[in-house]
């Protein structure tokens, strides 16, 4: 991937930075989306000293709007680790529906189509959300050539209804030349 050094890279669900920090090394501008406030305040710190890290409060999604983000329901117990298990879908199987808050969710579409350059790299970890983003996404050509490498987690397991979304999506990804797509990844 040193042919997409000096891009841009985005980061959906960023969490504390782990890889925004990664994909610091070698890109252009990172653009960190993270709509949990307790990682978000991590995710803040780990990156300070960033000069071409820009942080977006909100969740990454297939439409603009206001969503509740759940938590795990031990998120309290260990914060760290619960953290990465935040999601906007509501069935999730390791969220609480009752411990929730509304966050803004940004259209990634449109958000994409106002970027200027060439993306490099889009790291999808987003808990569940990337099966309705990917679905809307992958109908959108003038969208998809404009990234060289996408690399996600899916979590079908985690989700009732989802793994023969999913198994659509690696089949539709497989066909794709550009960009290149990693829906196995983690």
């Amino acid at each position: 991937m040193d042919e997409t050094a000096g891009m841009i890279a985005i980061d959906l669900g960023a969490n504390i930075g782990e890889y925004t920090n990664l994909l610091a090394r070698k890109a252009s501008r990172v653009i960190a989306f993270e709509p949990d406030p307790w990682a978000l305040e991590k995710l803040r710190k780990n990156t300070q000293s960033l000069k071409n890290v820009e942080i977006i409060a909100a969740a990454a999604g297939a439409y603009a709007s206001t969503v509740k983000l759940y938590r795990h329901p031990e998120f309290s117990d260990d914060p760290v680790a619960n953290s990465q298990s935040s999601s906007v879908v509501s069935d999730k199987r390791n969220i609480s529906n009752e411990d929730f808050f509304e966050v803004p969710q940004i259209d990634m579409i449109d958000f994409i189509r106002g970027i200027e350059g060439e993306i490099g790299v889009l790291k999808v970890d987003i808990e569940g959300a990337e099966v309705d983003l990917f679905e809307a996404m992958f109908d959108q050509p003038d969208v998809m050539s404009r990234i060289h490498y996408i690399f996600a987690e899916t979590h079908e397991t985690k989700i009732p209804g989802h793994e023969p979304r999913v198994a659509a999506l690696k089949a539709r990804a497989e066909k794709m030349i550009k960009p290149v797509i990693d829906l196995n990844w983690h």
